[in-house]
């Protein structure tokens, strides 16, 4: 399997993944199990392109990675600079459009998540995966191979922040920007799993806690 068939059978099951809950829903009228459907979708989706990637070849990127404890130390230490990001980037976005610092893509999800915990699985580990797989490594990967780095990081990115359905572009683009720099930096897609699945669990507790 060459690289663009690997990048190409990420992508189109990632979004395959996606609609399945949806189409639950609107044809069997499943509306109150839609978490759940989508729980259960999404982990198991995160496991199949985990399995995909493991089988799959390296990309131009992967080609020489960090060691594991260097690779790992700099996946922790993303998580506080992921953070630092978003705060600046939040900061931005309300200086310029005068946005609610709140996202509300995550409010929605905050609510949800305290009438059905599961969801946490997807907030902290089955979409960060998924998210990483395909806009990190497909995307941006495969495009890096044929485009400028920056310009390829900027159409994962803007990718990114635009299937997140929501008003707050300059923040999800700015965490892609910086989840790219750190694949490029290390070389390992499992560098930013950890990243953007941590950051994800301290935003997730920081609404939990209040």
């Amino acid at each position: 399997m060459t690289q663009s068939q690997q990048n190409f059978r990420l992508i189109i099951s990632y979004l395959i993944i996606l609609l399945i809950p949806s189409a639950l829903v609107r044809f069997f009228g499943l509306s109150d199990q839609f978490y759940l459907f989508t729980t259960i979708t999404d982990s198991l989706g995160a496991l199949l392109l985990l399995y995909f990637n493991y089988r799959g070849p390296k990309n131009s990127l992967e080609k020489h990675p960090l060691p594991l404890k260097k690779a790992i130390i700099w996946g922790i230490s993303g998580i506080l600079l992921a953070l630092i990001v978003q705060i600046i980037a939040g900061s931005i976005d309300h200086l310029l459009f005068k946005n609610s610092t709140q996202s509300l893509n995550t409010l929605t999800l905050m609510t949800a998540l305290k009438a059905q915990p599961w969801l946490i699985i997807i907030l902290t580990i089955a979409a960060p995966t998924m998210e990483e797989l395909v806009f990190r490594k497909a995307i941006f990967g495969g495009l890096s191979a044929r485009l400028n780095p920056l310009l390829a990081a900027l159409i994962s990115s803007l990718l990114f922040a635009v299937i997140h359905q929501d008003s707050h572009l300059i923040i999800y683009a700015a965490i892609g920007l910086f989840l790219c720099w750190l694949y490029r930096k290390t070389g390992s897609i499992y560098t930013t799993i950890i990243s953007h699945a941590g950051m994800n669990l301290v935003v997730t507790l920081f609404y939990l806690s209040h």
